[in-house]
């Protein structure tokens, strides 16, 4: 064993003794939820199978893994090195009565130390790495797999031309080639696949040596919009939407309003980020749901991503106030800027939406935070624990101004932080909440992400209960190998078995290709750390 793993080995069992004494005071029963290890851990009742990792193939031709040198053929074709999840639609049934499923997955980083062999960057192969996977999953044996070259199979990625719609087109262009840096999305009322992207800017920098597309001046305007992908129509082109604004964004969630109007909730990345709605036109109408002819239907002629109104939420006590900015095209273009009245959360990431019109909101954390500068929603200075919020709108409308807030969780161990604050029956703890979903029971799925600091409090997948008999209890269901993050998870509409991100397995700060914290998922000495989407299901018993 190396000293390294020793040390983490030691000081774990060392917390995990001091956990007990804080048991009663906190109400977290003592629990082995929080040790990384090399290999994963399910929760008793617990299954996972590992679906597709990083190098695996997406669409045809793509050439097998070499974990000497990756080739631009290779990267374009393949899955790529990171991952969050998109979303996930369900095709219109085929003849063959096998049950299928499209899995979107973004692809938002590479990291040079632990992507290429030589630990040295390689800007051509990392835009492709990067992008979007479309996957076609097919149910077959008991299980779910990937289908290598699907019908709807494709990679997006720094090459690809999509389409710029709605009022700023006519300033920033009709097109672009290219999708950024894409993070966590969401599923539309009409079944296309809404990303945004979020920091494009490192990596415009990163690839305009390389590439003279990324090198001219104003090419940044191109970028950091939210892009609809019709995962239905393999030939269409990724659509950036500019009535959503133009800001780099760490996560979304759509619905739509008492009046019929399609709502877009987003949050700003970073560590005081804002949090926006996107409202379309009254007039606008959602597209018809896809035909069983996908490829040859023609696309909606209007679509209500196109004209709408951009607000700005403002804390006034427990609540949030829905802002309006002002209209054209400078708040479209410079979002930001023009949103300077909204109120700032603690690095606002992952949203959901359940059945009963709550929405919810995890937050990371802030340390740079003033004492003050708290809140009822940001109730913690200098704290990077994170916490998750729950807004329920006024009236039950989703499209009306004043949502009511509530804290459901503040992240952090409850042994040395009692700040930390889960509910009666919890049974487990977390940092760094950045994901959150809705399971089949209601219940919400929250994947934390603490950056690379996952060595001493693993990073994982867990369930927050909103069952009448333990409302808001916190239990695990998932934990990653050392050094990995939950790049968010999503229900499988037909099986009920969860699909889940585990991002970047070994990248402890001190890792390197050569030398990863751990080699998961094969966990063979020849094999690197592979970015993996697994689908975990519960067992007949449970």
């Amino acid at each position: 064993m190396r000293r390294r793993e020793w040390l983490i080995s030691s000081a774990l069992f060392c917390s995990m003794a001091g956990l007990a004494r804080a048991q009663s005071a906190l109400g977290v029963p003592t629990i082995d939820s929080e040790a990384p290890t090399l290999d994963d851990f399910r929760a008793p009742g617990w299954q996972r199978r590992v679906l597709i990792r990083w190098g695996d193939p997406v669409v045809p031709s793509a050439p097998p893994f070499d974990l000497a040198q990756t080739s631009p053929s290779a990267a374009g074709r393949q899955f790529g090195w990171d991952s969050m999840i998109a979303g996930i639609i369900t095709p219109p049934p085929a003849q063959d009565g096998v049950d299928r499923l499209i899995l979107v997955v973004a692809h938002p980083d590479v990291e040079a130390r632990m992507a290429f062999a030589d630990e040295r960057d390689h800007p051509r192969i990392a835009g492709l790495m990067q992008g979007l996977s479309v996957l076609n999953l097919s149910f077959r044996g008991g299980q779910w797999v990937t289908v290598d070259g699907g019908y709807q199979a494709r990679r997006i990625t720094d090459g690809t031309l999509c389409q710029i719609t709605g009022p700023a087109a006519s300033v920033v262009g009709r097109a672009v080639q290219g999708v950024l840096a894409p993070q966590l999305g969401c599923v539309t009322p009409w079944n296309s696949i809404l990303v945004p992207e979020g920091h494009t800017a490192p990596w415009l920098r990163r690839l305009a040596p390389r590439d003279p597309a990324f090198a001219k001046s104003d090419i940044g305007f191109g970028f950091g919009w939210v892009v609809e992908i019709d995962a239905l129509r393999p030939l269409s082109f990724p659509k950036k939407r500019t009535a959503l604004g133009r800001f780099p964004r760490a996560g979304l969630a759509c619905a739509t309003a008492a009046d019929g109007t399609t709502l877009v909730f987003m949050t700003e990345a970073g560590l005081g980020g804002r949090l926006f709605r996107f409202k379309s036109a009254p007039a606008a109408t959602p597209p018809a749901t896809p035909s069983a002819h996908p490829l040859t239907s023609p696309p909606p002629v209007a679509s209500p991503l196109d004209s709408g109104t951009l607000a700005v939420a403002v804390i006034e006590g427990h609540d949030i106030v829905w802002h309006d900015l002002a209209a054209g095209p400078s708040s479209l273009t410079a979002t930001l800027s023009a949103a300077g009245q909204g109120s700032r959360f603690d690095d606002p990431k992952g949203l959901a939406l359940d059945q009963s019109g709550h929405l919810y909101l995890a937050c990371a954390g802030n340390r740079a935070r003033g004492i003050d500068q708290i809140n009822p929603l940001n109730p913690r200075a200098g704290h990077d624990g994170g916490h998750v919020i729950r807004f329920e709108p006024a009236n039950g409308d989703l499209g009306g101004e004043r949502f009511r807030g509530a804290v459901v969780l503040l992240g952090g161990d409850p042994q040395t932080d009692p700040s930390a604050r889960y509910a009666p029956g919890s049974t487990a703890f977390l940092r760094k909440p950045a994901t959150v979903s809705i399971d089949r029971h209601g219940d919400v799925l929250i994947g934390t992400d603490q950056g690379g600091d996952g060595t001493i409090i693993a990073d994982g997948l867990f369930r927050l209960s909103r069952s009448e008999a333990a409302p808001d209890a916190l239990s695990l269901i998932y934990r990653a190998p050392i050094g990995a993050a939950l790049g968010g998870s999503a229900l499988d509409p037909i099986k009920n078995q969860i699909f889940a991100a585990i991002r970047h397995p070994g990248a402890t700060p001190d890792a390197t290709f050569s030398n990863p914290a751990t080699r998961w998922p094969s966990l063979q000495p020849q094999m690197p750390p592979q970015t993996t989407i697994v689908a975990l299901a519960q067992t007949a018993n449970q």
